[in-house]
């Protein structure tokens, strides 16, 4: 068997022709070596290209506020040798060119009042290349101008407002507003900014399932160019577990004359409401006025009607009974 296999093998090395297929293996060895050689004579000449290179931005006026952004890309045009470039060409990332502001401009920006500038690239064009190897031969920069616009800096104070959302457990209510300490804050930064600006939030902030006061330390939401002092306010939610309440209210009658006595029939009305465990044993009758009107007796109606004028703020589900109540007048 193993015979058999062994003569086919032969059979087909015979019937392949070595001799002439080295030929298209020499034809492309040969146009790998031309491919390489023209390759790097290539690579040997000089080109121009642009390369963009990452911007960094150093000593800046003290006295000013940069209120622009400035490009944070360069694009040079450069000349070179072919190696060179490529180099450049294959690397990831470049360094980024650092602009010193100041060094740039001779410090005109600290000592002028004016708000506005324009550097054109000639006189920041060496400095750069000197950042550079001196294998690159800066040729032209864009932009052509880089244009600087700075503001005065001022502070004010701002209203700061709660960006938060909540959901509370059954029978759990907000005894109170939500309470921001401190209220408003000290904001420092470009007039340009302040002059728009109304507010100042919190970053958003959601709790769930409320059934306790909850106080959270709470950052203020950022805004560039701006600062806050203080960075941080405390936000008090007022929770509280209610319970249901009632009370006996007496009724009175409003500018009843002396010489005119009435009967109410009844004489006070049933006052329900639900109210925080807390103030549970402090709310009395007296927290509570009801009442109903000489006008409406002068009018001889049939049923005076009640009304309630004064109850404790924060309470919820305020009911009475009864709505409307009969009188007798005696002579």
């Amino acid at each position: 068997m193993e015979n058999k296999w062994l003569n086919k093998a032969q059979s087909l090395l015979r019937k392949f022709n070595l001799r002439n297929d080295r030929k298209p293996v020499i034809f492309l060895i040969c146009v790998a070596i031309a491919t390489i050689f023209w390759f790097l004579n290539a690579l040997e000449k000089e080109y121009t290209v642009e390369l963009s290179f990452p911007v960094k931005y150093t000593n800046l006026p003290k006295n000013k506020i940069l209120a622009n952004d400035p490009p944070n890309h360069f694009t040079l045009d450069v000349r070179s040798y072919g190696f060179t470039l490529l180099r450049y060409k294959l690397s990831m990332a470049f360094s980024p060119l650092v602009f010193n502001v100041n060094e740039f401009t001779g410090k005109k920006m600290e000592v002028t009042n004016n708000t506005v500038y324009a550097i054109p690239s000639r006189q920041y064009r060496g400095r750069i290349a000197a950042q550079l190897s001196n294998e690159l031969n800066i040729t032209g920069v864009h932009p052509d101008t880089v244009h600087f616009y700075f503001d005065r800096i001022i502070s004010r104070k701002f209203k700061v407002t709660p960006d938060i959302s909540y959901g509370l457990k059954k029978q759990h209510y907000l005894y109170d507003d939500i309470n921001v300490k401190p209220d408003s804050v000290v904001v420092e930064g470009p007039q340009s900014i302040l002059d728009t600006l109304k507010e100042v939030q919190t970053i958003s902030q959601h709790y769930k399932d409320l059934d306790q006061e909850t106080k959270r330390n709470v950052l203020l939401k950022e805004i560039k160019k701006l600062e806050f002092k203080p960075s941080r306010v405390l936000i008090d939610i007022p929770v509280e577990e209610y319970t249901e309440k009632q009370v006996e209210v007496p009724i009175t009658i409003d500018n009843l004359p002396d010489s005119v006595h009435v009967n109410l029939f009844p004489s006070s009305v049933k006052i329900s409401f639900m109210t925080g465990l807390s103030q549970f044993n402090e709310i009395t009758q007296a927290d509570f006025r009801a009442s109903v009107s000489y006008e409406d007796l002068k009018n001889k109606m049939d049923y005076l009607p009640v009304y309630l004028e004064k109850s404790p703020p924060h309470l919820k589900s305020v009911n009475f009974l009864p709505k409307k109540i009969e009188y007798l007048i005696e002579q």
